[in-house]
């Protein structure tokens, strides 16, 4: 059974929006990643985000009955701004599109000394206030920030910069889900039956470990798969993505699939595959194996999967490899110049000479 369910799961406080890390064309002197600095930028992509959903409607309007009040039309994007750090203007260790655009809107829109005094009251004052944007001139804060918005909103659809950072960002996620679909129909040709496993693979938050060492962790594992043995299952094929989350910091989601025709045991192997990460990490590791928890999913897409069963297939299309390719929003690490996040296994059949087995080869891929 796996042990480390409740502490991997995600809580109700973890951000919905989840990163991955995308290689950085920056080649300056590499320099420790900061989590604090990644959770400014995960407040830039919650607020684009909100603010694409909102169809240009105004954060705030005018009260029916009094013209100096404005009243919270739409208090997500509210919120979002209050969580922000306005005075966060230049990267440090990471970096997103979201960020960069954000700031250029700021920047066009607020008036240099707000974004520049971090003694101005501006961030604390209430939507209903005037605020000074020259001498002698003042506007109501809600005012300023609906022209924010609205300037942010035109800015996601026609900002040029971040329009090639869309389609960049769409194209490799186009990609991803591709190589991944044709492993799984090769798979599923060859053996007709599979055993699909589904493991989240992190790092309790206590340890402190850098990405190069995670990275290394990950290399360690997949060698471990070329050699099943007692301790590791016969895996004759993957799909893995490396993400990053406010709450669980670094993770892995894993696709795992086992010849279906032999084995049957699913949460087995998926604890074994648990304790080697755990192994490996010498117990800085965590597990999360979704194949525990199949009563939750309305649309199973783990377990034994026919060749046949299209229901079940479709599943796995959507629910998952879908997931694991899915064009997210993302942090850039600078630190990582070559990371990858996204990679698969090929399998090889080597036809040997008559009378002796064909020898499994399993070779990882990283786009």
């Amino acid at each position: 059974m796996n042990t480390d369910l409740n502490p991997y799961l995600m809580t109700q406080n973890e951000k919905k929006v989840t990163m991955d890390v995308e290689p950085s064309t920056d080649h300056a002197e590499p320099k420790e990643f900061n989590e604090e600095e990644a959770y400014k930028q995960l407040e830039f992509i919650c607020l684009v985000h909100h603010v694409k959903k909102s169809g240009n409607n105004p954060v705030y309007r005018i009260h029916l009955k009094r013209q100096d009040t404005f009243v919270i039309v739409l208090k997500n994007i509210h919120d979002s701004l209050k969580r922000i750090d306005p005075f966060y203007m230049e990267d440090d260790t990471c970096t997103s599109p979201e960020a960069d655009l954000c700031r250029k809107i700021f920047r066009a829109v607020l008036p240099q000394h707000i974004l520049a005094d971090r003694q101005t009251d501006f961030w604390h004052k209430s939507q209903s206030d005037l605020v000074a944007i020259a001498p002698q001139q003042f506007v109501f804060k809600a005012e300023l920030i609906n022209v924010l918005c609205h300037q942010l909103s035109y800015a996601i659809a026609n900002d040029e910069d971040y329009k090639k950072a869309q389609q960049l960002r769409h194209a490799k996620s186009l990609n991803q889900r591709l190589k991944a679909k044709q492993l799984i129909r090769k798979l599923i040709h060859k053996f007709s039956k599979l055993l699909v496993i589904r493991i989240d693979f992190a790092i309790y938050r206590e340890f402190k470990i850098t990405l190069e060492l995670l990275k290394n962790y990950l290399r360690m594992f997949i060698k471990q798969l070329h050699t099943p043995n007692n301790a590791v299952p016969p895996i004759v094929g993957f799909i893995w993505k490396l993400e990053y989350g406010i709450q669980k910091g670094y993770h892995y989601h894993f696709i795992f699939f086992m010849d279906g025709n032999i084995y049957k045991q699913d949460t087995y192997f998926a604890d074994l595959l648990g304790k080697l990460w755990k192994n490996i990490t010498q117990n800085k590791g965590a597990y999360h194996s979704c194949n525990h928890d199949k009563a939750f999913y309305q649309k199973l897409a783990i377990g034994t999967l026919v060749h046949n069963d299209q229901e079940k297939i479709d599943a796995l299309d959507q629910l998952v490899v879908n997931y694991l390719t899915k064009t997210s929003q993302f942090i850039i690490e600078k630190s990582q110049v070559k990371q990858r996040t996204f990679g698969y296994s090929t399998r090889n059949l080597e036809r040997s000479n008559v009378g002796r087995p064909r020898k499994l080869l399993l070779e990882t891929i990283v786009t």
